[in-house]
């Protein structure tokens, strides 16, 4: 399953071949739907053309009926057949004289067909008195060229069948003996009903015919017009079904794109994948080897090496921080072990001598036993407070006991006794105890902040100021040199600047936002925000 979830697959998936198959529906559908469009064309052109031929040939067996019937008129007066004939000028067909009275109790059909295929006409005169019956074959009647008008293809049945449904004429000699009613009897039985109109039919050899159909007026004659549905089709198939090759575009700017995307953005994609899990291993040179691509891909592969950069940068001020941490943590057991060294076992020393030195003047002169003891007592309070500042150093006892705000207060006095410097403090709004471990973060920060203005800022006047509400901010504003703030913290290590970066990480551990303004010359702010001091 995981070979189905890159890029390239996706792409192949959700656009190539969803693509494809719209277009190869698109063309299906078109390729049927004009299929359609083009039956019910042929149907409804066929149907027109054999509606039309079948009055043309009513009118052409009408003119011989009005012929005949003149030849009677003439015949009806006295006129000799031959002489009738020649008048009207009538040299085709074979004329009889059936009847010169009245006597005829059936009227005969004005047209018949007769065994051996010719044509019958009769023509009666307007008194009834003379019949005059015509033999007419196909070329008398000029059915031929009846039927050369029609064809459109060497395949085409052009038919005239009588009112028994037999066929007495085709327009192919070779096929007289084909047999309509068996195979296009839908048309046959529509036209002996006087009806017009075009069906499609399936002989027993599966092939598909276009038969069109009409009845000949005053003949009785059904003329029936049929062509196999692929002789008529493939002129507009050869069209029609051009419109799938469409595909063939489609589907090679698919390939296209599927190439373009493979060698440009899959490839790139992954090499720059394989890159990325190096460099997550520590390997940031990765990084840094080129990549072809889109210019996008290369413009990402150019951030992560930035990226990549930055993280160097910050594991190198990591180092350098932790190192400093450490040092400072030696450097300050250095200083606790000289303290208790050089003044608080010197003091218990000195204490201790002054013991003995009693003990030994007790028994002579209690009275100046009395004076050294006192001289003890007061070497003994110094002790207690010497050891009382090496503890507040390490645990400042205020803070426990009354809270963050009398620390600071009491911070920022003893700073301004000891540091030549006029320091105040400003305390707002209700004061709040909180949180003990927020309570100390905050105390440090602040600590290291007067620190440092002390150590660096040269200034005059240092200001602290506690503003409680629905946030706690701290903020220590000192007039000195000042120095010019870096873009990234990570800048600050390599300046020297720890103690900014302890302040920085001991704020985030407790969910507050430091903020440091500075530039040369114009001091130095450092503002502290909790935003929720309420523990």
């Amino acid at each position: 399953m995981l070979r189905f979830r890159g890029l390239l697959p996706g792409v192949l998936i959700v656009v190539v071949l969803p693509l494809t198959l719209a277009l190869i529906a698109i063309a299906i559908g078109a390729t049927t739907l004009h299929q359609n469009e083009m039956r019910d064309l042929i149907a409804t052109r066929d149907e027109r053309a054999v509606r039309e031929a079948a009055n043309s040939l009513a009118e052409r067996v009408g003119h011989q009926v009005q012929t005949l019937r003149a030849a009677a008129e003439l015949v009806s007066l006295g006129v000799p057949l031959a002489e009738a004939q020649q008048r009207l000028g009538e040299s085709a067909g074979h004329l009889e004289i059936i009847s010169d009275s009245s006597g005829m109790s059936t009227p005969l059909a004005p047209v018949t067909t007769a065994s051996d295929g010719r044509v019958l006409i009769v023509g009666q005169s307007s008194d009834g008195e003379s019949v005059i019956r015509g033999a007419f074959t196909a070329q008398e009647l000029d059915l031929p060229t009846f039927t050369d008008n029609l064809r459109g293809s060497s395949d085409l049945h052009i038919m005239l069948l009588d009112q028994e449904a037999r066929t007495f004429f085709h327009g192919d000699t070779a096929h007289m003996n084909f047999d309509p009613a068996s195979v296009f009897a839908p048309g046959v039985a529509g036209s002996l009903r006087g009806e017009s109109g075009s069906v499609f039919v399936t002989d027993p050899d599966r092939v598909e015919w276009v038969v069109a159909y009409a009845p000949v007026p005053q003949a009785g004659w059904s003329l029936i017009v049929a062509e196999p549905w692929e002789h008529v089709a493939n002129p507009s198939l050869s069209t029609s079904l051009l419109t799938p090759l469409v595909l063939i575009p489609a589907v090679l700017i698919a390939v296209i794109v599927v190439i373009f995307g493979a060698r440009r953005v899959v490839r790139p994609l992954q090499q720059l994948e394989a890159q990325a899990a190096r460099a997550g291993r520590g390997d940031y040179a990765a990084l840094a080897q080129p990549i072809s691509g889109i210019s996008e891909i290369q413009t990402l592969q150019l951030t992560l090496a930035q990226m990549a950069d930055q993280l160097r940068s910050y594991q190198r001020s990591l180092q350098s921080y932790a190192a400093d941490v450490i040092r400072g943590q030696e450097d300050e057991r250095t200083r606790l072990a000289h303290e208790l060294h050089d003044e608080t076992v010197q003091s218990l020393i000195a204490l201790d001598q002054r013991l003995q030195l009693i003990e030994r003047t007790a028994h002579r002169d209690p009275s100046a036993a009395l004076v050294k003891l006192t001289e003890l007592r007061a070497l003994t309070a110094g002790t207690i407070e010497e050891v009382r500042r090496v503890i507040h150093d390490l645990r400042p006892i205020y803070l426990e006991d009354l809270g963050l705000a009398p620390a600071i207060e009491m911070l920022t006095q003893s700073l301004a006794q000891s540091a030549r410097l006029k320091a105040s403090c400003l305390i707002e709004g209700e004061i709040q105890r909180l949180a003990p471990e927020h309570e100390l973060a905050m105390y440090r920060i602040a600590q290291e902040a007067l620190n440092n203005v002390v150590k660096h800022a040269q200034a005059k006047h240092v200001q602290v100021h506690l503003h409680f509400s629905d946030t706690l901010s701290i903020s220590i504003r000192d007039d000195g040199v000042g120095f010019a703030m870096p873009d990234r913290v990570d800048a600050l290590t390599d300046r020297g600047h720890f103690g900014l970066i302890g302040m920085r990480e001991r704020a985030e551990l407790i969910g507050a936002r430091l903020t440091i303004h500075s530039s040369p010359g114009q001091g130095t702010t450092v503002e502290l925000v909790l935003p929720a001091p309420l523990s």
